[in-house]
């Protein structure tokens, strides 16, 4: 039996008094609480005011009918058990009552009330496992959020730590080369407004952004004496930093099975299943190895020429540029800004691409909002 409160409530709607009084004896001794309402107008006015547990109502009846009834029910307490009990035995009524919401429909006279009884424990059995049902949905919905959440947290603890390491290994890379850790934060800053002016997505702007920290990160293998020369390189020496591109690659590639193996041990076979080429490695790779290339291809590694270049390192070369000459190092001091923006006008067509130097000058006021932020 429906149990949601200790002495259910049951509605009657009729207006003939006699049937409901018959209802209500059976009913109450069922162990049911009766109301009783004349007609629908009183009885829409008894649901709305004091909601009972089930409604048991007429079709035909003065002022407002049972099928207004229904609808209005049905409308505002979908969950409320409508039982009509007509003595109207059309198949149109019956059909127009359940499309209203009638949960049983009932022939009066009623000459054996256990069946009364039976569709009204079965109306009720109907609404307790409606309503357990919505609380299992619910509580199964709050689980799915709730480790949703922690989800999304443990990934943005690991978007974060990435992050760190990222920087972390930048800026590594930046120290052996007496450079502040400001210039991979400028030149994050201005890939990063580059990248999206030309069109790339939030997403792609950002992991843009983070992978240009790395363009140098293959310094680390360069020597000190070479790195840290005040004067002019040798041609061999040259050749050597030249090599920091390909170094920078090496160091991003993924590692297989086998170095992640000599790395850790035996503890690296339960760290293989991790073993990925994220997209971030992917353009941090891409950034590292080619923002030395040239527009018109006397750049290196490869001497890749034009649009061969891939953007991201086409859009590093520039910011990398303009920080570069506009920073103190060891082998010069810092041009003045204007001095920096002819550099780049010069550079385009040869060394830069002519659509990346356009919208370098069309963001100029960003970028030297970026430089004065995060000055050294």
């Amino acid at each position: 039996m429906y149990m949601d409160k200790q002495t259910p409530v049951i509605l009657t709607i009729d207006d003939e008094s006699l049937i409901r009084h018959s209802y209500r004896l059976y009913l109450e001794d069922c162990g049911y609480k009766v109301q009783e309402a004349e007609n629908g107008r009183v009885g829409l006015e008894m649901i709305h005011a004091d909601l009972p547990d089930m409604v048991l109502v007429d079709l035909r009846m003065p002022e407002v009918d049972g099928l207004d009834v229904l609808q209005d029910v049905h409308e505002n307490f979908p969950d409320l058990p409508i039982i009509v009990i007509s003595g109207t035995g059309f198949v149109g009524d019956a059909v127009e009552a359940m499309n209203r919401g009638a949960w049983s429909y009932l022939l009066k006279p009623i000459e054996d009330f256990v069946n009364l009884r039976f569709a009204v424990e079965q109306a009720f059995e109907k609404a307790r496992l409606i309503k357990e049902n919505r609380s299992y949905r619910l509580e199964l919905e709050e689980k799915v959020r709730r480790r949703t959440a922690a989800l999304e947290r443990s990934n943005q603890l690991l978007r974060d730590t990435r992050m760190q390491v990222i920087l972390r290994l930048g800026k590594a890379s930046e120290v052996r080369d007496k450079e502040t850790g400001r210039h991979i934060i400028r030149v994050s800053c201005y890939t990063k407004i580059l990248a999206k002016y030309l069109g790339f997505s939030e997403v792609d702007a950002d992991n843009m952004a983070l992978s240009s920290a790395l363009h140098d990160v293959g310094k680390i293998g360069i020597s000190d004496k070479i790195l840290l020369k005040p004067g002019a390189l040798t041609p061999g020496e040259w050749v050597q930093m030249k090599e920091h591109c390909q170094l920078g690659k090496e160091l991003l590639d993924p590692l297989n099975t086998q170095d992640l193996r000599e790395i850790t041990g035996e503890a690296g076979r339960d760290l293989e299943g991790i073993v990925s080429d994220s997209d971030l490695l992917q353009m941090a790779r891409v950034i590292a190895y080619s923002h030395h290339e040239r527009w018109d291809g006397t750049g290196y590694p490869d001497g890749l020429k034009g649009e061969n270049i891939p953007m991201p390192a086409r859009i590093v070369t520039i910011v990398d540029i303009y920080d570069a000459v506009g920073s103190s190092r060891p082998y010069k001091s810092a041009f003045p800004e204007e001095e920096c923006l002819q550099i780049i006008r010069e550079a385009s067509g040869n060394i830069l691409d002519p659509v990346v130097v356009d919208a370098f000058f069309a963001n100029l006021d960003k970028f030297q909002q970026v430089k004065e932020k995060w000055g050294d």
